[in-house]
């Protein structure tokens, strides 16, 4: 079974944004043929408020509603808290996309993957 992860890069090679700052996410899909991208997701945050405030959570939750995991530069425990809840599962990593996929395939390969969430168990 596929399951989907979003990425918190503005250059599409890196993780380079902390996910306060993401204003959209890119989103992949590790399955049995390997990687494919599923699309760049905007998140529009209300103006004035920090990212960690309830409806700006809920925004990021809708961008996410896909998502098992997210990978970001830095997140905040009030925002880690919030997605572990929905069962999304936070990285903060300082890694190339590259270096992600070969990592999430290989071991998606060996049977040591499992990111919770949604439909993707």
């Amino acid at each position: 079974m596929a399951y989907r992860i979003a990425i918190a890069s503005s250059n599409g090679e890196t993780v380079n944004q902390h996910f306060g700052q993401a204003t959209s996410l890119l989103v992949y899909e590790i399955g049995e043929d390997g990687v494919r991208f599923v699309g760049d997701r905007t998140v529009e945050l209300i103006p004035g408020e920090a990212a960690h405030t309830e409806g700006n959570m809920q925004r990021f939750a809708e961008a996410l509603h896909d998502c098992s995991a997210i990978f970001v530069r830095r997140i905040g425990a009030r925002s880690a808290g919030y997605l572990h809840r929905l069962h999304i599962r936070t990285f903060e990593v300082d890694f190339t996309l590259h270096h992600i996929f070969a990592t999430l395939v290989k071991n998606r390969q060996r049977g040591r993957v499992r990111l919770l969430g949604g439909t993707n168990e």
